[in-house]
């Protein structure tokens, strides 16, 4: 099952400021804003993301789409994500697994791919597949956790980002993972 839903806004809708006094009162005091105020939730069977709320989460054919900003006011898009999850048998090896047919099918497509270290998102072990050719950057993290891989493939245009920025985005998102277990 996926969802995508989008949070509160900050915006104040009165557009007053707020002072303090020094005397004691019985009304509850504000508390810091939520740091993800306005952020969409993207949510499979296997986790979710909370995606910035100037990016777009769409209903694709495999999954959410998870769109990068525009470049440019009505322009294209830099890239972005897509999220799958579906049912796999859960083992000890089963993020390895994973990885390595990752690895595979992503050298049948570009012209540079590698397998980086595993990372940790919401205590949760990823594998983590880097790829690029002429045209794009590709990033590829999955993870298998209560009978589920999830997986969020990553493709930036080369032309409109460098790599740095493209790890700046996805880390934007992929850091915001929590596990539905």
């Amino acid at each position: 099952m996926l969802t995508m839903s989008a949070c509160g806004s900050t915006d104040d809708p009165g557009g007053s400021d707020t002072s303090t006094t020094s005397s004691p009162s019985n009304e509850p005091t504000a508390s810091a804003p939520d740091p993800k105020a306005g952020w969409h939730v993207a949510e499979d069977d296997g986790g979710r993301f909370f995606v910035p709320p100037e990016w777009d989460v769409e209903e694709g054919d495999t999954g959410l789409e998870l769109q990068a900003p525009r470049q440019r006011e009505g322009g294209v898009r830099v890239g972005g994500g897509s999220l799958g999850s579906s049912p796999t048998i859960d083992s000890s090896d089963a993020i390895d697994d994973a990885g390595d047919t990752a690895l595979e099918f992503h050298r049948n497509g570009s012209a540079k791919v590698e397998r980086l270290p595993d990372v940790t998102f919401g205590g949760v072990r990823f594998y983590h597949v880097r790829g690029e050719d002429s045209a794009q950057w590709l990033d590829d993290y999955g993870t298998v956790d209560n009978g589920q891989l999830t997986t969020v493939l990553w493709t930036f245009n080369r032309e409109m980002v460098d790599r740095g920025q493209t790890d700046e985005l996805i880390d934007q998102v992929m850091s915001t993972f929590e596990p539905t277990s």
